[in-house]
């Protein structure tokens, strides 16, 4: 045979292999229509699985959000005509860009999509977990990073990931009504709504669905379980470094959402009197030059607004309809109607790590890195809010706190890891603190974690991160899995990913993450990892490390500072300084009168 014909018979049988290879696509007919996906051959040399996985990506659960849908809740998708090919990721909603979380779909509007991924067992009623990524409502996708491939396959359940929209198309507010805000919530609500109206068609469990996420994922979370639109979407709920009172991602004052708004208007030409002229001039703006105007880093949207604490400009409101209340408020009222639960909640051990690259870009190779007196002093409260910074009791209570006064006095003194947890119990710890207790008080089997094991690779390309925020990513997911991530993992990190990946996957399964389920005997290593209920008293949470012990009072007496002591000592100067501020005003008064009489 000659080497011409050789070839034509290798791209003919090519072709043919193609061919049957899309006749075995498996086809799910859906409430919108038919969607093909394709078919995953899951196995790895570390892990004794092997599992074939049904994978749809790209699935529509919603009308594009564009034109005169922009700032409105999302619309069901319309059905359509044929078979959908759903075998790529759909369009990551828009964003700007970012060198720490790339992003590889691309970008548009018009993103409302979800992926699947279905391990073939046999069983047409398998639990199903619903991940909502993190990004600060800001960056994100359901797509990268996220391949479920592995924790379907591991742990026999389905996964579904999904994308909501951000920034300022997913959370604008114009605090009078006009926009109302949270429309990436409601993409959120959406996208539950679509798991049960069609997920049994891929043979999953209606009645036993988890929604899980990190941080701003894990932030939505909460708010899903604060809001009395998803009733009956959800059975249970996993936190990961997020939760709905974290400082910084919450706007009350409607004032300040009104000047956000209209601060984005004017930035794209659309400087408008009412709220009303504004919506419809922003609804005729390229999507581009909305994202550029809304994008923090580029310091537009603080110079034209003059709000300097802009930390996430677009963020959760009250809108009456998503969320009727503050959600610190519903949570320490323990006023939601999601009472009763199943939660699973943590953190990292050193969350606050992330808040300090930005002064260590240059130390991506340092196993350590330092921080000296008069650096701290400076850049201490950059991220305490500026409620906390303009009281000067709370900076030093604060650094009463967490400061190291045993080397305080010493030039060499190093102020990394006081400025770290400094920002990881603000943000992340007691705020998980404040959550699961009133989850416990109110009906809900709380389970609580942190986790101290040290990745080999971070996440953020960063060696001196530790346990840092995000860092429990790779394991939840898997990657060392997944081929195309490229992520090997040292034996022990391999380790760490089966126990996280089975904790997380149990509790999607019984509501709870031990290795057991019910009253059965306990071999030793399964006592050595039971996880025991977070109950007060008793506050039991597990250490993910290696050992996977049990310990008790996480961080107690820091969340006892933030949660309890900090707030009572803003109020108490607060009240100071207004007593204060009448007095002068009533010795003034009183000079003013004196001087007029005669």
């Amino acid at each position: 045979m000659s080497t011409m014909a050789a070839v034509r018979l290798a791209v003919f049988v090519a072709t043919l292999l193609v061919c049957v290879a899309a006749d075995d696509d498996p086809i799910i007919e859906v409430n919108s229509g038919k969607v093909a996906g394709r078919v995953v051959e899951f196995a790895h040399k570390d892990v004794e699985v092997k599992r074939t996985v049904h994978v749809f990506q790209g699935i529509p659960f919603a009308e594009p959000p564009v034109s005169g849908l922009r700032f409105r809740a999302p619309e069901p998708k319309s059905p359509w005509e044929g078979v959908r090919d759903a075998k790529e990721l759909g369009n990551a909603c828009m964003q700007p860009a970012s060198p720490l979380i790339p992003i590889e779909e691309p970008k548009s509007e018009d993103c409302l999509y979800l992926n699947i991924f279905v391990p073939q067992t046999g069983d047409d009623k398998l639990p199903v977990m619903v991940w909502i990524h993190g990004g600060g409502f800001i960056i994100g996708s359901g797509g990268t990073g996220y391949n479920g491939t592995a924790l379907a396959a591991i742990g026999d359940v389905i996964v579904v990931t999904i994308n909501y929209r951000l920034g300022p198309f997913g959370y604008l507010s114009t605090g009078d009504g006009h926009v109302s805000g949270n429309y990436g919530f409601l993409d959120q609500v959406l996208a539950l709504q679509w798991v049960q109206d069609n997920i049994a068609e891929f043979g999953g469990d209606a009645k036993k669905v988890t929604i899980f996420g990190e941080s701003a994922g894990g932030i939505s979370v909460e708010y899903l379980m604060l809001s009395p639109l998803t009733d009956g979407l959800f059975l249970r709920a996993i936190m990961e470094s997020g939760t709905s009172t974290m400082p910084g991602f919450f706007i009350s004052d409607k004032a300040k959402q009104s000047k956000i708004a209209h601060g984005l208007g004017k930035l794209v030409d659309c400087e408008k009197d009412t709220s009303e002229e504004l919506i419809q001039c922003l609804r005729r703006a390229s999507a581009e030059d909305l994202m550029e105007a809304g994008n923090l880093e580029n310091g537009k949207l603080a110079n034209v607004t003059g709000i300097a604490d802009l930390l996430i400009p677009f963020s959760p409101v009250v809108d009456g309809n998503f969320l009727t209340a503050p959600p610190e408020d519903l949570i320490r009222d323990r006023s939601f109607p999601k009472r009763g639960t199943d939660i699973l909640i943590g953190t990292m051990a050193d969350e606050g790590m992330t808040f300090l690259i930005i002064f260590f870009l240059d130390n991506a190779n340092d196993t350590e890195v330092f921080m000296n007196k008069t650096t701290y002093e400076a850049v201490s409260s950059t991220f305490l809010g500026s409620d906390k910074t303009s009281n000067p009791s709370v900076v030093d209570a604060v650094k009463l706190m967490y400061v190291n006064w045993e080397d305080a006095d010493s030039e060499d003194a190093d102020y990394v890891e006081a400025l770290s947890q400094t920002y990881g119990d603000l943000y992340f710890v007691c705020p998980a603190d404040l959550s699961a207790r009133a989850h416990f008080q109110a009906g809900s089997k709380v389970y609580q974690y942190q986790m101290t094991h040290i990745p080999a690779e971070s996440l953020f390309k960063m060696k001196w991160l530790k346990a840092g925020h995000g860092e429990d990513i790779p394991f939840v997911f898997g990657w060392h899995f997944d081929s195309a991530m490229n992520w090997t993992m040292p034996d022990d990190d391999v380790m760490m990913t089966l126990k996280i990946m089975k904790y997380w996957t149990n509790f999607a399964k019984t509501g709870n993450p031990n290795l057991f389920d019910g009253d059965v005997a306990l071999s030793e290593d399964e006592k050595q990892t039971e996880w025991p209920l977070f109950k007060v008293p008793g506050l039991e949470y597990k250490d993910m490390s290696l050992k996977m012990e049990t310990k008790r009072a996480l961080k107690a007496k820091e969340c006892a500072f933030w949660n309890d002591f900090i707030p009572k000592l803003m109020k108490h100067t607060d009240t100071a300084q207004t007593c204060s501020k009448e007095t002068e005003d009533g010795k003034l008064k009183y000079k003013e009168e004196e001087n007029r009489q005669p």
